[in-house]
């Protein structure tokens, strides 16, 4: 389950407070499913629910949502096509006036090749790439992942 280990990646790498406190992020997987059924190949998927907790948070929830929400048009860009358009979840306990311990609870998939080598050898297993749903929204060009330049933030934190 690669994306969990994505996630703490790039939210470490894009959200000041994690920058400066790495150890204030928790990431961890819940409800996981293995989905198979017997095919050609033993090609399978993971679903799963990865919690991101933030402890003792005291920024802006902005300065989470928006590199979040860039993370998953990245990694799991079905979850911006839902009928509700909802996401992920969130819940927060409020520690005192100015800090909180905030958990985001986000439901992943990934899919997994598995492909018999030829000679009997044995088999190669391949993690396939989410689908790209660029052009799914006509007429909407802009996306969260605007505020990222490749890898680099164009801008992080809010404008007062």
């Amino acid at each position: 389950m690669q994306k969990a280990d994505r996630l703490r990646r790039w939210l470490t790498a894009y959200i000041p407070y994690l920058k400066v406190h790495p150890d204030k992020l928790q990431i961890y997987i819940e409800s996981g499913t293995v989905n198979a059924r017997r095919s050609a190949t033993l090609s399978f998927a993971y679903g799963y629910t990865v919690k991101a907790l933030f402890m003792d948070y005291a920024g802006d929830a902005n300065d989470i949502i928006v590199p979040l929400l860039a993370w998953i048009q990245r990694e799991q860009p079905a979850l911006l096509r839902k009928s509700d358009s909802q996401p992920f979840g969130f819940e927060a306990q409020l520690l005192d006036a100015d800090t909180a311990d905030v958990e985001f609870s986000i439901d992943l998939t990934e899919s997994v090749l598995v492909n018999l080598r030829a000679d009997g050898s044995g088999y190669d297993i391949t993690t396939l790439p989410e689908p790209d749903f660029t052009d799914a929204f006509a007429g909407v060009t802009a996306t969260f992942s605007d505020a990222f330049a490749g890898d680099e933030p164009l801008m992080l934190g809010g404008a007062d």
